[in-house]
């Protein structure tokens, strides 16, 4: 049995691995290029995983994230009532190898899950590290204390909101593109995902009960705005949303992304903005009393083949 048949019996088993790390999600992203993983083992068990994507571009190839994939990185399973002195010795020992299994491309680019906190094993083996940050609220169990935590504005906006539209989950996700395509087109950018791409992943997370599309609509049907979340054991997270520009000023994304929390509670725990170092997002996402927590972007470039490196990021907007 292959590392990659291993983790997909092993996704299939833990239900707390992420949903952007999950088997399902890294066949439908990943069309353009391959994913695999590498994993370390004990007495037939993996005790670590680091699944990544290796993507062909200009001949060039390179591990780095999949489009609207968060996070991806490494998880270790620890045992039971370890010491501090003896987990930090057990990270090091399982990142390493980790790494050591990795094939050697010129890039290696990576979003690790904020709940991976100890890089520095990473560090003593050449990478780089870039802190982000997400906004997530932590607790869903009390949709009340939640709503109470909100910002004075964001309560505002929900209430107007709810005057003109009505919230409506379908099932189309053309729907759902026409609306997305209209936040790109007000900042003059060319849509990033093919029809598609986006089918396909819509279409696995549907086969695995893992998203659910909100739309706003007025009464004769128009559709004012639309928010699309996935969600595993563990969180949801605000994968994409749309707005009609002429239509912003009624604020029903607003109303959509609490419809959108609502629904979360009753099958995760957590909700995730998958938060942007973009002032006016983070702000934005601050609103609904998300509280940022740092993740790291770990990268590393060849020595040997840093030109190339250079010449990839600059292709690939990276730069």
């Amino acid at each position: 049995m292959t590392d990659k048949e291993k983790y997909r019996a092993l996704c299939r088993e833990d239900e707390s691995i992420p949903v952007f790390s999950k088997d399902w999600w890294l066949d439908a992203v990943c069309a353009e290029g391959d994913w695999d993983v590498s994993l370390v083992e004990e007495n037939g068990k993996i005790i670590a995983s680091l699944p990544y994507y290796i993507k062909n571009k200009f001949g060039f190839k390179a591990i780095t994230m999949p489009k609207l994939t968060q996070t991806a990185g490494i998880r270790i399973k620890y045992p039971d009532k370890q010491s501090t002195e003896n987990r930090i010795a057990y990270e090091k020992e399982l990142i390493f190898k980790l790494v050591d299994r990795l094939p050697r491309l010129s890039i290696f680019r990576q979003n690790f899950h904020y709940s991976f906190s100890n890089w520095q094993p990473l560090a003593w083996k050449g990478f780089s590290e870039t802190t982000f940050y997400t906004y997530v609220i932590r607790d869903l169990s009390d949709l009340d204390k939640v709503y109470e935590g909100f910002g004075r504005s964001t309560k505002k906006n929900i209430r107007r909101a709810e005057r003109h539209v009505k919230v409506f989950s379908d099932e189309s996700i053309e729907d759902f593109c026409e609306i997305n395509k209209k936040v790109f087109e007000r900042q003059g950018l060319n849509y990033p995902y093919s029809p598609e791409f986006l089918k396909r992943l819509d279409s696995a997370c549907a086969e695995h009960n893992s998203r659910k599309i909100f739309f706003a609509k007025d009464g004769d049907g128009k559709i004012y705005s639309a928010v699309y979340i996935v969600w595993d054991a563990e969180s949801a997270y605000l994968l994409m949303s749309g707005s009609d520009p002429g239509l912003r000023n009624f604020n029903c994304k607003t109303l959509l992304v609490w419809e959108a929390i609502k629904f979360a509670s009753a099958v995760t725990k957590r909700f995730d903005f998958e938060g942007s170092m973009i002032e006016r997002i983070a702000e934005y996402n601050r609103q609904f009393g998300a509280e940022p927590l740092p993740y790291h972007y770990i990268f590393k470039e060849n020595p040997a083949v840093s030109s190339l490196a250079r010449l990839y990021n600059f292709l690939t907007g990276k730069h």
